[in-house]
């Protein structure tokens, strides 16, 4: 949705109603930073039980009531579960992104806040809005001038290729198992497709969500 339509609905909105949205997109920010978390802290379990298994570090897991004896019969079913969790990820904090702009607009229309780049996240609204780690380092760029620019920008750097990394991973795990694809049987075959499958969907979601808000922006 462009700047100019969401601007118009809160012109023509109630502010009684206006104020009822803003607390359910509020909330709703906040639920998805939770789930963002919890799935960083998946994925990061998930790297660490398929290497602990080519390892030959972990033999058998109990998680629960489920019991799991051969971890390598498994860990081909891992990135599929990776992949699903890659495509959660890009579709819930693209739906975030959305919540984010509508309440900056909102902030700075109601507020009447001198922001003139919608982008750019202003202190004001940033307090209304959950408390996001990824927020606050992107705010470390942006806001305010330092001589120790450069050397912050350099620190902050290297967190932008954290971006690519399950990307990595999963190319080299089905790198692996399509190189050795005749020997599995139809389950584990199904998984491996399913997974290069949803990796390449994922993939198609980011960069079509960018060629919208480009041409949003114009």
């Amino acid at each position: 949705m462009k700047n100019e339509e969401i601007e118009q609905i809160i012109n023509k909105t109630e502010t009684d109603k206006l104020n009822i949205y803003l607390s359910l997109l509020l909330s709703k920010c906040k639920d998805i930073e939770k789930e963002n978390n919890f799935i960083a802290l998946i994925m990061i379990l998930l790297v660490l039980l398929f290497y602990s298994a080519s390892f030959g570090q972990l033999d058998s897991l109990k998680i629960g009531p489920i019991s799991i004896k051969e971890i390598n019969s498994i860990k081909i079913f891992i990135p599929l579960v990776f992949s699903f969790l890659i495509f959660r990820y890009l579709i819930i904090n693209s739906h975030k992104a959305e919540i984010e702009k509508i309440v900056k607009i909102f902030s700075r229309d109601f507020f009447k806040i001198e922001n003139n780049d919608i982008e750019k996240l202003d202190d004001f609204t940033r307090t209304i809005l959950p408390i996001s780690i990824y927020t606050e380092i992107n705010n470390l760029t942006t806001k305010g001038k330092s001589k120790f620019g450069c050397f912050g920008a350099i620190l902050i750097f290297p967190i932008v290729g954290i971006a690519i990394i399950p990307y990595t991973l999963q190319f080299i795990w089905l790198k692996d198992f399509l190189s050795n694809y005749d020997k599995y049987n139809f389950f584990q075959k199904s998984a491996i497709i399913l997974s290069l499958w949803i990796t390449i969907l994922s993939l198609y979601y980011f960069i079509h969500s960018i060629i919208i808000k480009m041409k949003e922006n114009l």
